[in-house]
């Protein structure tokens, strides 16, 4: 291998994108103004009104939504990608989406029987 070869190696730019990305971060670091904190600038401000800061109520039902949506989505592909190569070999897009369809499908019923218990 010659040296192109090496440089031009997906690590070695990795490594040279990183070494790079550091050096501009620390030449930003000292070139910037020091940081100041007002009561002005951590006030609360829209449209040219000073509003006191409210309280919103989070509802975390969709982050249990999106949580079982991964594991789901997680497991599928996990299925998926362990019946190994003699199915992939006939028709792979065919089995695959099945699969994936039918995963999902049973995600979606999960979901729902969750969502109608109380």
């Amino acid at each position: 291998m010659d040296a192109v070869t090496v440089l031009t190696s997906p690590f070695a730019v990795f490594v040279f994108a990183l070494i790079a990305a550091g050096i501009i971060y620390a030449i930003g670091g000292k070139i910037a103004p020091p940081l100041s904190r007002s009561p002005g600038k951590l006030s609360t401000y829209a449209c040219g009104e000073n509003l006191p800061p409210e309280k919103v109520p989070v509802s975390i039902q969709m982050f249990d939504y999106a949580a079982l949506f991964m594991v789901f989505d997680v497991i599928a592909m996990t299925i998926i990608l362990s019946w190994g190569i003699s199915i992939a070999r006939t028709h792979p897009v065919l089995y695959l989406a099945i699969a994936y369809i039918g995963l999902m499908f049973i995600a979606l019923l999960v979901l729902v029987r969750r969502r109608q218990t109380p």
